[in-house]
């Protein structure tokens, strides 16, 4: 055995390698070494040659071990190096951490020794205001008791003035009696009779003046008894005819009512009366601490002051000062009642207005007794207001009521379309238009469309029919869909389905690939792809405008020819200017009025580009099936609205015998309610009660827990939900913004009604019984966040009001908060209450057909929400209460007996 070393022999794990020189050569089998030795070259089985091979295997060996031991020691210097700098960095971190530790310490010292440099300078600052303050509360204290020794003094001096006047009188008395003798007093008394008489008289006038004066004093009118007792109780007080005698009988002999005139005098007494309310019970009385409220006060003490000196010592005429208060307090009150006088009026002849609007809304949807009933109420109602109003207004009465009467039923009433929509080649309606036949969608033709309507075969001639007249894919909803909006509006229409942005971007660019694309293809000369299509799609829209077997229509069908249109395009002699001039000069004779610009915009077209105008074209066709279908609409409505009821029973009643729906969702809803209702509560009003929770529940609604009845209202309740809780929200935030600006929370603020109104429901989402077509408000477009809506509240608060910043801040951190806390807001949840409140009472009145009380809780409605500070936002509840009434009672009567079979 020869042991070889590397040379590494020096290192501790030095390795030993047997060579494999001392064993003897391998010699294979003799069938290999024959097959070897066939493919050896020569000189390869030399002796040389295989010891040279066999040393050059063992200094392979030893290369491959020498670089495998250096690649671990290069490995091991790295990982070595690696850590040594691992350590050198975080005994570097952590001298950075406590040096950052260190001037974060100063820092913080530094800033403790700056708050408390701060809170010493408030500290003295305050003491300084603190001190003033002292200094100036010693000051009034100082002036009131000046003033009010002055005032006993100079009430001592009159007493003792009149003592001397007194004593003086009695003297020149006895010193008469004692010079005139019995026969002189005889003589006296026949010579100067008129004498005696004005002596008489002065001193039966003395005797009724202190008998006024005590009788008034027997009252026990003063400020301490009024501060004493209950303001109701003084009220009823002051409202006593003996009160007011004796007061009228004190102020005529004052010389503060001049006019013999009932009515004068009794006002008179009133506003001097008012003065010991004023004092008494201010917080009841004034309604804010305004500028005018705080001279009246002033004003009251003043007079009451002087008042009282004069029933100490009573003189007449009175001292001048007593005559000059009271004529300052007379002018001061009647500025503030004029105030309070306009506000009640301006509620008042809104609340006549509202009685006239409720009238034209129902009395075309209410029939017999209720009806009468309901008038007798509304008149009565309007008398009331009508005297009350004349009492305050005056001659103005007329023009305010005629006024607001006219701009509440120009802005709240329907509009009506002014312009005439009926079609000049008007169908006549025949039995086609009955509803009693199965729900289905409206009968359009099965062929196959386009993306943009154009048809692929041709047309089949029908009847004209309502629910025929526009395809589904203008978005027209179904028959039992127009059935249902017919039921809850009479004067329901379609209307273009409105589209969000993203829905009206997408249809413009595929409308505009669509177009290209033709537009391309026929430039090419490939007619046929394109114009027979659209031939036979103008063809059919055409068609579908005439009635069928008319003149108009035979002619219409003869001339225009798909087939031979699509030949002469095949051998490529098509003229499209024959087929657009016809069809441009068929329209003015099958339009309606209404479309005569459409059409004579479209006529004066001087464009040269085909597809642009047949574009226009396929346009005012659109238009023009609008008409149609409405035209159809509105002769069929009387039979419509009369079938309505039953026909929703109908295909609610199929729709549960096949299976198609269940009440499982329906019976949950009214479950909720009725749990939370007494046990003797009838079906109807538990009905009532579930269906307003539905719009006042605070949790986000799913479309999966709508009861299966509504199952065609999805869009109504969402848009009615988000209109309720606009108003809750919206009044709420007026409220809050009355009261920290310190105005009259009685006075209606229509304009910042109109802006919260408008910025927590939008314009998009106004419409109650729009197309059901119409997708709900994208809340990237159609809603604004909290922080906008406060900011443009105070923008509008800045632009119309006198602010002060620190106020201005208050009212944006006050609008945020509501906006932003919602439902959960203490304020919006007592507002959402009365609201509430306030809906039930009115349905249930509606729903139990007392006319009278519908008329006086209509009459009483405005009157109620400006005690709660949000009068501005009649105008919106009471839309919400006829829609909801309306909407209530065609739920009631198409799917009441199921609801009671579900209660019962």
């Amino acid at each position: 055995m020869i042991s070889t070393t590397t040379p590494l022999d020096d290192a501790p794990n030095a390795i030993i390698i047997t060579d494999a020189l001392s064993t003897s050569p391998f010699k294979p089998p003799p069938h290999l070494e024959a097959r070897f030795r066939r493919r050896r070259r020569p000189g390869t089985h030399s002796p040389s040659t295989h010891l040279l091979a066999l040393h050059s295997s063992t200094h392979l060996a030893t290369t491959r071990r020498q670089i495998l031991l250096e690649a671990r020691k290069s490995h091991l210097r790295a990982r070595f190096a690696h850590i040594d700098r691992v350590r050198h960095s975080r005994a570097a971190s952590h001298a950075d951490v406590s040096e950052r530790l260190l001037a974060l310490e100063a820092s913080m010292l530094a800033a403790q020794k700056s708050r408390d440099a701060i809170l010493a300078k408030i500290a003295a600052g305050c003491a300084s205001e603190v001190q003033k303050a002292k200094v100036r509360a010693e000051e009034m204290k100082r002036k009131r008791e000046e003033e009010k020794r002055r005032v006993m003094v100079e009430s001592q001096g009159r007493l003792e003035e009149a003592e001397k006047r007194r004593l003086e009188v009695l003297r020149e008395r006895g010193k008469r009696r004692s010079r005139s003798g019995s026969a002189e007093r005889e003589e006296v008394g026949v010579k100067r009779r008129e004498d005696a008489a004005r002596r008489i008289q002065g001193w039966w006038r003395e005797r009724r003046d202190e008998r006024i004066v005590e009788a008034f004093k027997g009252l026990g009118i003063t400020v301490e008894t009024v501060k004493k007792k209950d303001f109701g109780v003084v009220s009823k007080m002051l409202m006593d005819p003996e009160v007011l005698k004796g007061t009228g009988r004190l102020l005529r002999r004052l010389q503060f009512v001049q006019d013999s005139d009932a009515a004068v005098a009794e006002k008179a007494c009133r506003c001097f009366l008012s003065s010991f309310m004023i004092l008494g019970h201010p917080a009841e009385v004034l309604s804010m601490d305004g500028d005018r409220e705080r001279d009246l006060i002033l004003r009251s003490r003043a007079l009451l002051m002087e008042f009282e000196a004069f029933l100490v010592s009573p003189t007449f005429p009175p001292p001048e000062q007593l005559s000059t208060n009271w004529a300052e307090f007379q002018s001061a009150f009647d500025a503030w009642k004029s105030r309070d006088s306009e506000i009640f009026i301006s509620s008042m002849v809104a609340q006549y207005a509202e009685l006239d609007l409720i009238w034209l809304k129902v009395k075309d949807h209410t029939k017999g007794g209720v009806a009468n009933e309901y008038k007798d109420g509304i008149r009565d109602s309007q008398l009331m207001l009508l005297a009350r109003i004349r009492r305050l207004a005056g001659d103005r009465t007329r023009d305010l009521i005629r006024k607001a009467v006219k701009e509440t039923r120009r802005t709240r009433l329907p509009k009506k379309d002014e312009r005439d929509t009926k079609p000049r080649e008007a169908p006549v309606a025949d039995s086609t238009n009955s509803i009693t036949s199965d729900d289905t969608a409206p009968e359009v033709d099965s062929r196959a469309t386009t993306q943009d309507g154009v048809s692929t075969s041709p047309p089949t001639a029908t009847q004209p029919n309502v629910f025929s007249s526009v395809s589904q894919d203008h978005g027209i909803p179904s028959r039992r869909q127009i059935i249902h909006e017919m039921a809850l509006d009479p004067s329901y229409r379609l209307t273009p389905p409105r589209r969000s942005r993203l829905e009206f971007m997408i249809e413009s660019t595929a409308k505009r690939a669509f177009w290209e694309t033709m537009k391309a293809d026929i430039a090419m000369g490939n007619l046929t792809k394109w114009i027979p299509s659209l031939a036979e799609t103008v063809r059919g829209k055409i068609l579908r405008l005439l009635t069928p077997g008319s003149k108009l229509h035979r002619a219409v069908s003869d001339s225009i020819d798909v087939p031979l249109i699509q030949q002469q395009c095949q051998a490529g002699i098509y003229d499209h200017e024959k087929l657009l001039t016809y069809v441009l000069d068929l329209l003015p004779q099958i339009c309606s009025p209404a479309r005569d610009d459409d059409v004579a915009a479209l006529r004066n077209s001087r464009t040269d580009d085909y597809t642009s105008r047949l574009q226009h074209l396929l346009d005012v066709l659109d238009l023009l099936h609008l008409d149609h279908a409405n035209f159809l609409l509105m002769m069929a409505a009387p039979q419509i609205i009369a079938d309505a009821i039953p026909h929703e029973k109908a295909m609610f009643q199929a729709d549960l015998a096949s299976g198609r729906t269940t009440l499982d969702r329906t019976r949950a809803w009214l479950m909720k309610s009725k749990h939370t209702l007494p046990a003797e509560t009838p079906a109807k009003q538990t009905h009532l009660h579930a269906f307003i929770n539905l719009f006042f529940d605070p949790t986000p609604l799913d479309d999966a827990t709508i009861p299966e009845t509504l199952h065609l209202d999805h869009h109504r309740i969402h848009n009615l939900r988000k209109r309720v809780y606009a108003i809750t929200l919206g009044a709420a935030i007026t409220v809050a913004i009355k009261t920290i600006l310190r105005r009259d929370v009685r006075a209606p603020w229509p304009e910042l009604q109109d802006l919260c109104f408008s910025l927590l429901f939008p314009p998009s989402s106004s419409s109650f019984s729009s197309s059901l077509s119409t997708p709900s408000p994208s809340p990237s477009t159609d809603s604004l966040s909290p922080a906008s809506i406060a900011a443009n509240i105070q923008t509008f608060l800045t632009s119309t009001t006198a602010v002060p910043p620190t106020t201005l801040t208050t009212l944006h951190t006050t609008t945020h908060r509501l906006l932003t806390r919602g439902h959960d807001d203490p304020v919006v949840k007592v507002m959402a209450k009365r609201v509430k409140e306030f809906l039930e009472r009115r349905l249930e009145a509606r729903a139990e057909g007392r006319g009278k009380e519908m008329a006086l809780l209509a009459a009483g409605g405005l009157e109620e929400l400006g005690r709660w500070g949000c009068g501005e936002w009649g105008a919106a509840v009471g839309e919400v209460v006829e829609r909801m009434g309306r909407w209530w009672e065609v739920d009631w009567r198409g799917c009441g007996e199921w609801y009671e079979g579900v209660l019962v």
